[in-house]
């Protein structure tokens, strides 16, 4: 079927990407806010379940300990995925026996998310070892042109299994995706063929790349680019779920949307981000993703249905951008000692994305079902963590200027030869 290990690889990173993508939606965005709901969460308890898997990325500073303990690089890879993924699928069988209680879904989503650290951080050096750095804007544009469709198929099942069979039904629907995508990557990622340990040693430091003066920027910028995301991550939809009646199907709608657009956002990026850098792209991504949140500023039970769906328009905008360049750019800076800059990396993020979660989950758990006056308006209590967070984000282009990187200006040549560069084939 391949001619190549290589292009094995490419295909099973891919395929796995995708069903990976079905477990983590389920416990994120609107389907998030339904599990922890009918698990009776509160505020505070849905920004831990939020942030646990990114917060917890800390724990890759202790990556080499951890590759101490396995004879290969694959057998870390496979233990670490087996301990993350087999607990999600718990969930199923906690909610057919009614067995419903936060600390349950607190507990599982701590498990996962103590090993998927482990897991991101191996998964991460690995692939910046087989994909080569000449087919990385390709690959991962098509890789997340795929995803995109995933996230199509789980929001439509999903949205319409919250809005038409409510309750136990629709969790238990829920809850057997994220099992059957909890097995599947398992099963694939035992075929991926993993490139061993580089060195004799196992052992690294994150001494090296905070030393690095470039790297330590970009470091500044993606911790409080975690902090601000994760500060109201969860709060979107609930806010909108709980204080203006959203129906979860227009929630569906608007997640398949985001999915469609992001597929036609990644072909254009994909072309782009070759000429402009990734740099350049993460900067607009962010600049649009920030807007956004002006939406929900504005959002009344009147209007949340269309802002919702403009809000689709801009995610899938935004975060296509952000989404292709991130993981690239921490490739591009990173040394060929990528373990040490992937771990240092996850500690910035863990750390500062923990702080944000909760810091916002004592401050959701403070403004929920208050309201602030404003000139004599009122507002939700939850729209004052919006507005902080859009100053954050402002912020955060301001400290991505300082990092160094491979970027180029961007003039507009006209429609006709726009239109020619995206459609050809010669790249």
């Amino acid at each position: 079927m391949f001619y190549s290990s290589y292009e094995k690889n490419k295909f099973l990173i891919t395929i796995e990407g995708m069903s990976a993508n079905m477990l983590s939606l389920g416990i994120q965005g609107f389907a998030l806010t339904a599990l922890a709901l009918y698990f009776k969460c509160e505020p505070f308890w849905i920004s831990v379940i939020t942030t646990l898997p990114l917060g917890l990325q800390l724990l890759q500073i202790f990556l080499g300990k951890y590759y101490s303990l396995f004879k290969t690089k694959k057998k870390a890879l496979l233990f670490s995925a087996a301990a993350a993924r087999i607990p999600m699928c718990f969930l199923f069988f906690i909610v057919l026996f009614d067995k419903i209680d936060y600390k349950y879904l607190v507990g599982i989503v701590f498990v996962y998310s103590f090993f998927s650290a482990f897991l991101s951080g191996i998964w991460t050096s690995s692939v910046g070892d087989i994909i080569k750095k000449e087919d990385r804007g390709r690959f991962f544009s098509r890789r997340f042109t795929l995803i995109s469709i995933s996230t199509i198929a789980f929001s439509y099942i999903v949205s319409n299994a919250l809005n038409y069979k409510p309750g136990k039904t629709s969790i238990l629907i829920l809850t057997l995706i994220i099992a059957i995508s909890a097995i599947t990557t398992l099963i694939l990622l035992y075929f991926h063929d993993i490139p061993n340990f580089q060195e004799d040693k196992k052992e690294f430091s994150i001494a090296k790349p905070l030393k690095d003066p470039n790297f330590f920027n970009f470091l500044t910028f993606i911790a409080m680019w975690n902090f601000s995301i994760e500060f109201t991550k969860p709060y979107f939809y609930y806010f909108a779920v709980v204080d203006l009646n959203a129906p979860y199907s227009i929630l569906g709608l608007s997640s398949s949307l985001t999915a469609i657009l992001s597929i036609g956002a990644f072909f254009v990026y994909g072309k782009l981000v070759e000429r402009i850098g990734y740099k350049k792209l993460l900067s607009f991504g962010i600049g649009v993703t920030s807007y956004v949140v002006v939406f929900y500023f504005l959002m009344t039970k009147e209007t949340v249905n269309s802002l919702i769906m403009l809000d689709a328009i801009g995610t899938a905008i935004g975060w296509s951008a952000i989404n292709l360049s991130l993981f690239s750019l921490l490739l591009e800076l990173s040394s060929p000692d990528r373990d040490s800059y992937t771990a240092a990396y996850s500690l910035a993020v863990g750390v500062l994305g923990l702080t944000g979660a909760l810091l916002g989950g004592y401050l959701a758990n403070f403004l929920n079902g208050k309201t602030i006056l404003i000139f004599g308006d009122s507002y939700a209590g939850l729209k004052l963590m919006f507005f902080i967070s859009l100053f954050l984000r402002f912020y955060c282009m301001l400290l991505l200027t300082k990092v160094r990187a491979y970027q180029k200006n961007l003039y507009y040549p006209g429609l006709y030869p726009s239109l020619i560069y995206l459609l050809r084939n010669k790249r």
